[in-house]
């Protein structure tokens, strides 16, 4: 037998290598072996889960049903803001904030941990309002429990006789001349029961440039400002008397509805110019938490820039 040429050996090789690679998959460039099935959760760790992420949604909820249910009517102030707010609202975000405290150690007791993330969200919520709850109420307890404020208490100005007749029939907030704060207020703020609101908001806001606004135009001219001004602060103008210089507007807080009656004096000052002042008085609670005063405020800083 004669031997074999080396074209035939390399030949013969290259058959044995086809045969031994015949039987294998083509790899495919790109492809992976599928992920290992991920371990269940357990029910507990589930339920607690659930658990956690409703109430983190029933905190927020909580508070815009008590202020909606103000706005239209379907409870009273006392219910809405003090009781279900102030009230039952930290007992509610408390009782939250535990309840996914347990959840996230179920979730971190075993394996799979991965709801632990979804649980610490969760615990952010009703953890972030009590912070934002208690600046309110601490806010609040800073500030005098006043809800009529104006830039000139010398000389008040008197509301339309149809304004009052309104507020009389609806048992709002009464508009006095120089009013003191009630015995009502004795439980919050002991200190200024008795006290005049002028002094009181003298002392609290003594920064807000609230006084007597002097300027060198015609009272017609300023009249048409205060009026551009008022539809720009998102005020509701009820009338504007031109000839008396008088002009009513409302505003209606976006939550729960609350309403306050503004009325804007322009008065002839000298020859050519005209005096301004303006008074907003809340229709129902005690203390307006700074709104009026605020709302002044702005009104000032922007009929002055209007008027530059």
């Amino acid at each position: 037998m004669s031997e074999l040429t080396p074209e035939e050996v390399e030949k013969l090789e290259a058959e044995a290598n086809q045969s031994e690679n015949k039987d294998e998959k083509p790899v495919v460039l790109g492809s992976y072996p599928p992920p290992p099935p991920r371990e269940p959760m357990s029910k507990l760790q589930s339920i607690a889960m659930k658990i956690a992420i409703g109430g983190a949604i029933l905190c927020p909820l909580w508070f815009v049903i008590a202020a909606l249910g103000v706005k239209y009517g379907l409870w009273s102030i006392g219910t809405g803001l003090v009781k279900m707010s102030f009230q039952m609202g930290p007992i509610l975000l408390i009782a939250v904030a535990v309840i996914c405290l347990v959840s996230l150690i179920i979730q971190l007791l075993k394996p799979p941990r991965r709801g632990s993330i979804l649980v610490v969200i969760a615990l952010l919520v009703p953890v972030f309002m009590l912070g934002h709850l208690k600046q309110t109420g601490d806010d609040v307890a800073g500030l005098p429990p006043i809800h009529d404020v104006q830039t000139d208490w010398t000389n008040p100005i008197q509301f339309p006789q149809a304004l009052l007749d309104e507020r009389k029939a609806n048992n709002w907030n009464p508009v006095l001349d120089n009013p003191v704060v009630p015995e009502s207020a004795a439980g919050r703020w002991p200190n200024a029961v008795g006290k005049y609101v002028k002094d009181l908001q003298a002392a609290a806001y003594q920064d807000f440039n609230l006084r007597p606004q002097l300027f060198e135009v015609k009272p017609e001219i300023t009249i048409e400002a205060v009026v551009e001004v008022a539809n720009k602060n998102n005020w509701d103008v009820v009338s504007v008397n031109r000839e008396a210089g008088v002009i009513h507007a409302t505003y209606t807080s976006p939550w729960y509805g609350f309403v306050d009656d503004i009325v804007i004096t322009v008065e002839k000052q000298g020859q050519i110019g005209s005096r301004v002042n303006a008074r907003s008085v809340s229709r129902i609670g005690l203390s307006d938490m700074g709104a009026n005063a605020t709302r002044l405020k702005h009104f000032v800083d922007d009929l002055n820039l209007m008027m530059k």
